[in-house]
């Protein structure tokens, strides 16, 4: 999920509500939320943070994720388990999802190949 991506949806969904509302959506406060929407570059928490908020609240939640979509979604499932694992189970996952598909002998969906990349091209 690219920076950009997620300050365009704030932006709209502040739009269409209140920074208020956002921001309780977001767990963070209005001011720094407001600071992010402007151009700040977020923390690494707080973009998680943010991403969480655009897979649970965010305008593409009811249609097939993008690559940075996608990710965000997995990066939300293995938030509890340590930073060192992370990576790993993102590729573990990945490789997961990847055999399923060849095994129902389909064609993974195009986000697949996109998380790969995201995570550094590593093949997974």
């Amino acid at each position: 999920m690219t920076v950009p991506v997620l300050r365009r949806a704030l932006r709209e969904e502040v739009a269409a509500t209140s920074l208020r509302n956002v921001s309780r959506q977001t767990g963070m406060t209005s001011a720094g939320l407001q600071k992010f929407i402007e151009g700040g570059q977020p923390y690494t928490a707080t973009r998680r943070r943010l991403e969480r908020w655009y897979v649970l609240h965010g305008p593409g939640r009811h249609q097939a994720p993008s690559g940075g979509g996608a990710l965000a979604i997995l990066r939300l499932l293995v938030q509890d388990l340590s930073p060192a694992r992370h990576r790993p189970t993102l590729e573990l996952l990945v490789k997961s999802i990847e055999d399923a598909y060849s095994s129902a002998q389909l064609t993974p969906p195009g986000w697949v190949g996109e998380v790969r990349g995201e995570l550094g091209g590593v093949s997974v």
